[in-house]
Formats: structure tokens, sequence, C-alpha cells
């Protein structure tokens, strides 16, 4: 009868502790290195930059960024500084006026970055300095590549990148920032 219990506890104990390490075995982290950018011109043509260009001021300033795909959600960070943000996807804010205006807009800029197959997610971005932009990030389903496209409140021009992402082969605890007050509403 000990036996049995025995057999029956270090079950229990086993699953108690292997349960929680393994909610963090489906997170997978990639990394993507931006490889091409650009900006609206006033005449309506883009300024684009590509990694092999000789003189890439744009791409020497946009960082390497993060993906975090945990089951169904996708988080994103673009600074070592900062905690990973969840993103909304598109169809649970399409039916705000304002951001269906802005993906209709958008739209073009996603034909000159050929990214297909893709998803798109939306990040209220706020810098410390309480300037505020909003991200429109399309991730193809291999998650080897995403698109970002920076509208700034500011007066500032709107740019984009475009980057190849691979997966990080280490698995760690990550850290998530959910602020509700930074889901575009």
């Amino acid at each position: 009868m000990r036996l049995i219990l025995y057999i029956i506890l270090i079950s229990y104990w086993t699953f108690l502790i292997l349960a929680p390490l393994n909610a963090f075995a489906a997170d997978k982290t990639f990394t993507c290195e931006p490889v091409v950018a650009g900006s609206p011109k006033k005449d309506g043509s883009f300024y684009v930059e590509d990694i092999d260009d000789e003189s890439t001021p744009m791409l020497d300033v946009i960082p390497t960024s993060q993906l975090l795909v945990r089951g169904e959600d996708v988080y994103f960070k673009n600074n070592p500084s900062r905690k990973f943000e969840a993103l909304v996807p598109y169809e649970e804010v399409a039916d705000v006026k304002e951001i269906r205006e802005i993906h209709e807009g958008l739209s073009n800029w996603d034909e000159i970055l050929s990214l297909d197959n893709f998803r798109t997610y939306y990040l209220r971005y706020i810098i410390d300095d309480d300037k505020e932009s909003l991200k429109r990030i399309s991730i193809n389903t291999r998650n080897t590549k995403t698109a970002v496209l920076t509208v700034p409140m500011e007066d500032y021009p709107s740019y984009f990148s475009l980057s190849n992402c691979e997966g990080d082969s280490t698995n760690k605890n990550i850290q998530i920032e959910y602020d509700p007050s930074k889901i575009v509403s």
C-alpha cells in the first residue's frame, strides 16, 4: 500500500514541477534584423535603403527587434531596455474608424515591402518623454519576416522597415509588459 501511495505522490509532484516548466516551452522568440528601411518623400515617391547599399543612415539607427509568440498571442520589443509589449491584431480594432483609415492608407506600403501571407498587428508605442506613435506590425505566417510601419503622432515623418527574423534557441522566462492603457481603442 505504501508503494502505491509513493508512486501516486511522486507522479503528482512530478506533474506539479514539470507543468509550469512546460508552460514556457511553447514560447518562441525571434530576433529580427532590419534589412530595408524607408520613408515617403514630399513628391509622393519613397526613399528606400537596402542593407546592401553603400550608405544606410536610416538602417543604421533602426534597432534590432524581437518577437515573442506565445500561443495565439504575439509580443514585440524593439529596444533592450523595454519589456515585451502585447500586439493587438487588426481584427480586434478594425471597427475603429481611424485605425481602418490608417490600415487602408498603408496598404500600398505592403506592396513595396513585398510581404505576403501575413497578419497585421497594432501597437500604441509611448516613449519616455510622452511622445507617441502607432506601429503597424505585419508578420508573415512563418515568422521569418516583419514589416514595421511607424506613424508618429507628432510632426515627424512616417517610416517603415522590413526585417529578417530568426528563431532564438534559448527558451527562458520572458517578461511581458501588459498595460491596458496602451491598447489602441
